[in-house]
Order: structure tokens, then sequence, then C-alpha cells
């Protein structure tokens, strides 16, 4: 799949390219932001430059896609966000985001998010976008039924992840209740 690059606002969008490898470094050694990631902080430049691979790869074998977020002025990777376990058959995809610390509570994610959602259900033809989100991590929570996303439960020890098993809440997002969240907008 071809991934374009689009606009959210003051937000770009964008495939991800090798000179993101210091910016994505920088992300992914942050423990505040890969603590309820199913990866251990980075230690080294090496996983960045290897994640960039497994992002291309996704991306070749139309099993979903990461694009960096940057302001539209600086091109300069903030965080990223993207679609992966897609299944065409099913017209269903798991989104993912991550973002600097910094740039939390700016209403970053929402644009971002919001955008991917819209692109996911217009040009993927998506019928259903799911999250797994830690118990705990009331932000990304709070972000995805800002975005219309509903919680169906609570799966018990979902994933095994930095030694222990987890639990995850499951948000789902249908392209007909996108419809309706648009059309309340205006």
């Amino acid at each position: 799949m071809h991934v374009p690059e689009f606009s959210a606002g003051e937000l770009t969008l964008r495939p991800i390219k090798d000179t993101d490898t210091a910016a994505l470094f920088k992300l992914f050694s942050n423990d505040e932001v890969t603590r309820y990631m199913d990866i251990a902080s980075f230690n080294n430049i090496i996983e960045a430059t290897q994640i960039i691979a497994h992002f291309r790869e996704q991306q070749q074998t139309d099993q979903g896609f990461r694009v960096a977020i940057t302001f539209a002025e600086k091109d300069e990777l903030i965080g990223t966000c993207g679609f992966h376990n897609w299944k065409k058959a099913h017209y269903k995809a798991e989104i993912g985001y991550d973002l600097m610390p910094e740039y939390w509570g700016h209403g970053i994610m929402t644009a971002a998010v919001g955008a991917l959602v819209a692109f996911g259900f217009r040009e993927m033809e998506l019928n259903r976008i799911e999250a797994f989100v830690d118990p705990v991590n009331n932000a990304s929570a709070k972000l995805l039924q800002r975005l219309g996303f509903t919680r169906e439960g609570l799966l018990r020890d979902a994933f095994f992840e930095k030694g222990s098993f987890v639990d995850a809440d499951i948000y789902s997002l249908l392209k007909a209740e996108h419809a309706i969240t648009i059309l309340g907008k205006y």
C-alpha cells in the first residue's frame, strides 16, 4: 500500500524516512513513551533502524503502516501513528500511536489520530478500527473516547509484555459510527 502524506491542521502525517532514525530513537528510548507499549525502551540507535525496517515490511506486505507526526512548518518527527494487524478480508485494523511527552496535552494526538482514522475508513475501506489499551492508561482511553471509540470490555492477561501478562481494554470504532460522529460536529 502506498501511504501518502496528509495534513491534520498544523500537523503533517508522512511516511517515516531513514532521516527519522535519531528522532525515533529519542522517542522510543523514553520510558514514559514506552510505558504502556509492547516494546522495551530502546538502548541503541540500531533498534530505531530495525523498527523503521519493520514498519516498511508491514507496509510492503499490506499488514499496516506507520507514519511520522510532524509540525507542518518543521519536518521533525515528534511521534508516530498507524495501523497494524490489518485484516483486509475482515475490513479491520488495529491502531497505535505515540508522542514525545513534551507535546502531551496539546491536542496533537486528537488531530493526528482523528486524521488517521478518517484515512482508514476512506482510503483503506476499513469498517472497524480496534485499539488495545492498558487499563491504567487513562490518557489513551480519553483520546479514543474523544474520537468516538467505544470500550467493549477487558481482556484479561491479553498480552505477554516485558516479562509479564497484562490486561487490555479493547476499544473499537465502526465506520457507521464515525460517519455519525463527523456529522454531529457540523
